[in-house]
């Protein structure tokens, strides 16, 4: 039998910003290939919803289709800004996002229309390395922790 073995997997920090409350809140969030959304979306916990001044009344509830089944989250009406930070807290790059929120999600995460807003190139999902598209060629950065 095989033991439990921790990998590392890219996780980045960012800034979200709602501008319609003036609330803002920097997680680290989990770059997730496998999250496929045809326009860019950010899945959060309803806590760091209630921080960004968001109400669960106002928004959609729709299906959302995992690889294990179908299930629903809320999705906001409107976006809300997702700046990606570097380790000294400089904003590498900006988007507009559409807020997801899952009442059963461990850790916040972006989808894959997101990661390519925002300019992340994935190096080594296993060893948690990453670059920005704007870095040199030879710029290896290491995941968010």
């Amino acid at each position: 039998m095989l033991g439990v073995v921790l990998k590392m997997v890219v996780r980045v920090r960012v800034r979200l910003i709602n501008e319609g409350t003036g609330h803002n809140v920097e997680v680290i969030m989990l770059v997730n290939g496998g999250a496929e959304s045809e326009i860019p979306v950010v899945v959060v916990t309803p806590d760091i919803a209630t921080d960004l001044g968001l109400d669960l009344s106002n928004m959609d509830l729709i299906d959302v289709e995992l690889a294990s089944g179908v299930t629903r989250n809320y999705i906001s009406r409107n976006t809300i800004l997702v700046q990606l930070l570097d380790d000294e807290g400089k904003v590498l790059s900006q988007t507009r996002v559409y807020v997801a929120v899952d009442e059963n999600l461990t850790e916040p995460l972006m989808t894959d229309a997101t990661i390519d807003e925002l300019g992340i190139q994935v190096i080594s999902f296993r060893r948690g390395l990453w670059r920005h598209t704007n870095d040199p060629p030879n710029t290896v950065r290491k995941s968010a922790k």
